[in-house]
């Protein structure tokens, strides 16, 4: 059985002694540094090394090529090559002996101990990998899911075809990746996910609907019905990890369809409302506010009896204000006029008016935000609104800032906070308001949080990652 000595083959000696160097001290046996090919031929017909380093441009009869293709004449040992040029006529020629690796002059000691580690176990387990292989794969070929045994460190010893087809790439290339690492895992949200966390996702979540994505090459592979279990594979002692999953493009793609459909369905519902709103503000407005004025007009001949009079043209005048009130409430006339920007200086400028502490900061450019100007301006409204009547609050926060294509929007208040727990078990019963602020974030594909503490008061944190359109 080939042992763990490491044989270095290279013409230059001050390369070969940093090679040994580096290789004794990761606790590596060192051959006899060799200078030629024709002594390394000569080498591995006494001794079977367990790798060996080949410098490609070796001077005399035989180059490193050359060389490799004779010692495997010999006996099957691995080889990675050192060279300094990676032209094609040299990568060609060097395909044929098989080589395990190529490490381009200069290296890292990092590149070149991790190449001698997965070479030498690589080799350590090819003939029984090989074997293993082609039993499971001519059981698994046929199964629609992934199929991958990891070992401890979450290396792939084996998978089946399937995930090398839905990352259009050969299985032979993705075997030694770290699953977690090499092939990175994360959320729907784009958030990393390690697999250490994955093991200890509850299993009935995984198997279920959970789905997540596999990254690979820049690109990113949704997978559902994840299992994942320990269990002993290729007679070693110690348990790897069997993965099972299935290709969730199919359903993901539906997922999206149905997110957008109750998105569009959502959008329709508010425009509807708004819609109303204007209707009824241009009712009060333009019907019953003009036809106050008119009563007002013609009560100022009426002199018979002044206080009455007096009192009539007072009622009038409140009813006019009052009028005019719930129609700017409903819709007021600088959403339909002004920017975005604009309309929240004024709102904070009314609710600075009731006595409340407005702190209002943006980096909003002049029409940025204008597609979802009523969506922000009825958020910020309702969150004014309840802190002025629920949280006795004396100071409010609003920040709106955009960077590249996110903006995030927070809405914090001094006040003595609310039960959020006790609000969404009661959500439709006690906080329309509430409502109302998730469904515009959701309508607008964002995400929101909500954190309230009675000595720290309320902040409302909004984000919006998906707005494609910001002018």
């Amino acid at each position: 059985m080939p042992s763990n000595k490491i044989l270095i083959v290279e013409d230059d000696p001050i390369i070969g002694i940093h090679l040994k160097s580096v290789l004794e001290k990761a606790n590596y046996e060192v051959a006899p540094i060799l200078s030629s090919g024709a002594e390394a031929i000569e080498y591995v017909k006494e001794n079977t090394p367990g790798i060996i380093l080949m410098d490609v441009m070796l001077e005399g009869m035989y180059d490193g090529i050359e060389t490799s293709i004779e010692v495997n004449k010999i006996k099957n040992i691995p080889v990675i090559y050192l060279t300094a040029t990676n032209d094609k006529s040299t990568i060609h020629r060097a395909k044929i002996t098989f080589p395990y690796s190529f490490i381009t002059k200069p290296f890292s000691e990092t590149e070149l101990l991790a190449n001698v580690e997965l070479t030498l176990f690589k080799h350590k387990y090819e003939v029984s990998r090989q074997q293993s292989e082609e039993l499971l794969s001519s059981i698994l070929s046929k199964i629609k899911s992934a199929v991958l045994v990891l070992d401890q460190q979450y290396k792939i010893k084996y998978l089946n075809r399937f995930l090398g087809n839905l990352l259009n790439i050969p299985t032979d290339v993705l075997t030694g990746f770290v699953f977690g690492e090499d092939i990175k895992l994360s959320s729907l949200t784009d958030e990393t996910i390690s697999f250490q966390s994955l093991i200890k996702t509850d299993t009935e979540e995984l198997a279920s609907q959970k789905i997540i994505y596999i990254n690979y090459g820049g690109r990113q592979y949704p997978v559902n019905n994840i299992y994942i279990t320990k269990a002993n594979f290729f007679k070693t002692e110690e348990e790897q990890y069997l993965i099972m999953f299935s290709d969730a493009r199919e359903r993901l793609s539906k997922m999206k369809a149905s997110k957008i459909k109750r998105q569009q369905k959502l959008n329709a519902q508010l425009e509807g409302v708004e819609n109303e709103r204007a209707r009824v503000s241009r009712e009060l407005h333009d019907g019953l506010g003009q036809m106050l004025n008119v009563i007002k007009m013609k009560a100022r001949n009426l002199n018979d009896n002044e206080a009455n009079f007096t009192s009539m043209l007072s009622l009038i005048d409140q009813t006019i204000e009052e009028t005019r009130k719930i129609s700017n409430d409903l819709m007021p006339s600088k959403l339909r006029h002004f920017d975005l920007q604009s309309c929240l200086n004024s709102l904070c400028e009314d609710f600075e008016g009731t006595g409340i502490q407005i702190d209002f900061n943006s980096n909003l450019q002049q029409r940025e935000l204008d597609d979802y100007k009523i969506h922000i301006y009825r958020i910020v409204q309702e969150a004014f609104n309840n802190s002025l009547k629920h949280s006795q609050a004396k100071k409010i926060s609003l920040q709106i800032y955009k960077e590249e294509e996110k903006v995030r929007i927070s809405i914090e208040d001094d006040g003595i906070g609310f039960d959020f727990v006790k609000l969404k078990k009661n959500l439709e019963k006690e906080s329309h308001g509430l409502i109302n602020i998730t469904d515009r974030v959701s309508a607008m594909r964002g995400e929101i949080e909500f954190h309230s503490d009675k000595n720290f008061g309320t902040s409302i944190i909004i984000h919006l990652n998906e707005l494609k359109n910001y002018a």
